[in-house]
């Protein structure tokens, strides 16, 4: 948390190809105090970007940044100084908007651009919790997944957020039992017919359930829903069972044929289609 650690560049290129493990030296790096903890950086044809931790025991110091490195030398090239907390999410780009987005650990939603090969137009919403979650962009929409109170707190306030872009603003949330820590998984097969795209987002809590929220520009409410203990939280398409239940820290994947594939704290590695039947790989 407070220690300096590296961001570095590798090049692929095997220069004693008769040996299997041999030492491999960075084509650069770059330290920071505080690391780059689970920050997944986007690389374009001419420059990186990646957040920061923000090197303190606290998640929510203002202190962390949003970097940008040359891509083939790594000279910084610019830096958001004074973001909220640890920046432990992917940093995604959007076309349609031309932006970047991601999220910081103080409970924090940005955007900004990059323009001339500077940063541009940095905007923040206030999340109300943590977030490790990359967002999934789409339409004009964001979704991430955000912590309630108590990060291992069932029902104590975790859920799944959808954002406006166009307002800046968060359209609405739905909660969850547990936190959805991770990127959400988005399919438009249906969008053509019903108008609505599908979220796929795992619960970070035995069981792990797998939840899915439906949405449409517009929306400013959830309208796919189940019951649960504590209430109405977003609808649970699957849930592990017995030996298979636990926390799930994994994002969905899915193949060419609708097969979603996942692993979580337990022994397994589980897939299902669309009759929602789990099998265990071995």
């Amino acid at each position: 948390e407070t220690g300096d650690a590296n961001f570095v560049c590798l090049s692929i290129t095997d220069e004693d190809p008769d040996q299997e493990k041999e030492p491999k030296a960075a084509s650069w790096y770059h330290t920071t105090k505080g690391g780059y903890y689970w920050a997944g950086a986007y690389v374009s044809d001419d420059f990186v970007l990646v957040g920061t931790d923000d090197g303190t025991n606290y998640g929510d110091s203002q202190t962390s940044r949003l970097l940008m490195f040359d891509r083939h030398s790594g000279r910084l090239l610019d830096a958001c100084d004074g973001l909220d907390g640890d920046i432990r999410s992917s940093v995604v780009y959007d076309e349609q908007t031309d932006a970047y987005y991601f999220t910081a650990k103080g409970g924090s939603f940005y955007g900004v651009r990059v323009t001339d090969g500077a940063f541009a137009d940095l905007w923040r919403v206030d999340l109300a919790g943590d977030s490790t979650s990359s967002p999934v962009v789409y339409n004009g929409r964001a979704y991430v997944g955000v912590s309630g109170s108590s990060q291992f707190g069932a029902y104590s306030g975790h859920n799944i957020t959808v954002l406006n872009l166009n307002s800046r603003s968060i359209a609405y949330s739905v909660p969850t039992q547990g936190y959805p820590q991770t990127s959400g998984l988005l399919t438009t097969a249906y969008e053509s017919e019903s108008g609505y795209v599908y979220v796929y987002f795992f619960d970070n809590m035995t069981p792990g359930k797998l939840r899915v929220l439906r949405d449409r520009p517009g929306m400013t409410a959830p309208d796919y829903t189940t019951s649960e203990k504590y209430g109405t939280v977003a609808y649970a398409l699957f849930t592990p069972t017995n030996d298979q239940a636990q926390y799930a820290i994994c994002s969905p994947i899915v193949d060419e044929y609708g097969t979603v594939y996942f692993k979580n704290d337990s022994a397994h590695l589980m897939a299902f289609g669309s009759a929602i039947e789990k099998i265990e790989i071995t």
